[in-house]
């Protein structure tokens, strides 16, 4: 224990790390600690409940609001996409399926391709970051744009196959997407400071996104509100709650869970893609993981020993030697 407080404080000093680290296990707490400010120019320091913006580990709960339509019988992971919204068809093929879509081998066009970004301190969209507010914002992106591929041929992580499901469960949920996932998913999950918070009017107690050590933040690098690829807030104290909801299936229910978080599609290595998250083959472990213009992020469970942990930064990639220095740690741990 005290091996672990060492490393993860030396970490942040040495780093300038800026954000929360929790580590906790079925007995309880085993570390929890925040550094920096929240607000720079206010001088308003982290907390340890600071909600941070997560970037790509929204996914999950935007995977999770799916299963939520596949439980009240308004699709299925076989389901055709070309038979459930009317605009799909120019950017997805018809035929990739719901599973597809949650696993990034669906072929579709992707309007964030981080393979084909040569620039992406500079990139921009033809809709100005402020106008998307919520996936169905986003279609003008894709419509009449290429698809990337047949789908079932490869993996290939696709920003632009998780707004398409997003625009899905608003289309078959008759909802906005941020009503629904927090409805149906965070409510359940005990996830009650988390949530999709636009930049103009954050809630209490949020960091702000920092792109570089002075006080220029991300507002003008991402959307204005969290969607179906990313951008949700969450704090550790909710994501150390949502790992057990998950797996005990206050979420969804316990057959469709262990059918969720089944290894489905391999990446590379030990990676494997379950729906909406990340399986190591080697440890057991169930992760999601988040990077963006002023967010850094990691959250993961394994499920055998109970142990969680959570990185929350509000730098760019300010996740990454906190992550290396704590997976190192834990490793020593029986």
């Amino acid at each position: 224990m005290i091996a672990l407080e060492t490393a993860i404080e030396n970490c942040a000093r040495d780093t300038g790390f800026s954000g929360v680290v929790r580590v906790s296990d079925p007995s309880g707490l085993l570390f929890s600690g925040s550094w920096g400010y929240r607000d720079r120019a206010e001088r308003l320091r982290t907390e340890e409940d600071t909600r941070f913006a997560i970037a790509s580990g929204t996914k999950l709960f935007t995977a999770l609001g799916i299963g939520r339509l596949i439980e009240e019988g308004l699709l299925r992971l076989d389901s055709a996409v070309g038979s459930l919204h009317p605009d799909f068809h120019s950017w997805i093929d018809p035929a990739a399926t719901v599973e597809q879509l949650l696993t990034h081998n669906s072929g579709c066009y992707d309007y964030l391709d981080e393979d084909e970004i040569e620039d992406y301190d500079n990139f921009r969209v033809e809709i100005p970051w402020c106008y998307l507010a919520t996936p169905s914002d986003y279609l003008p992106l894709f419509v009449g744009k290429p698809m990337k591929g047949p789908p079932g041929q490869a993996y290939a992580y696709s920003n632009g196959g998780y707004v398409a499901l997003g625009i899905l469960i608003e289309s078959l949920s008759g909802r906005p997407y941020r009503d629904f996932v927090e409805a149906e998913v965070l409510k359940p999950a005990g996830m009650a400071d988390s949530g999709f918070f636009a930049f103009d009017e954050l809630p209490p107690n949020c960091a702000k996104g920092y792109v570089g050590d002075g006080l220029k933040t991300n507002i003008y690098k991402v959307p204005i509100r969290g969607g179906g690829d990313g951008g949700m807030y969450a704090s550790a104290p909710d994501l150390e709650r949502f790992w057990p909801a998950l797996l005990e299936g206050a979420i969804l229910k316990p057959g469709l869970v262990e059918d969720w978080l089944r290894p489905r599609l391999h990446i590379d290595g030990e990676r494997w893609a379950a729906c909406g998250l990340t399986r190591r083959a080697d440890d057991g472990s169930l992760l999601i993981v988040g990077g963006d213009h002023g967010v850094g992020f990691d959250s993961r469970i394994y499920p055998e020993r109970g142990l969680i942990l959570s990185i929350l930064s509000n730098q760019s990639d300010g996740e990454e030697e906190m992550r290396r220095v704590l997976l190192a740690e834990l490793a020593k741990r029986p």
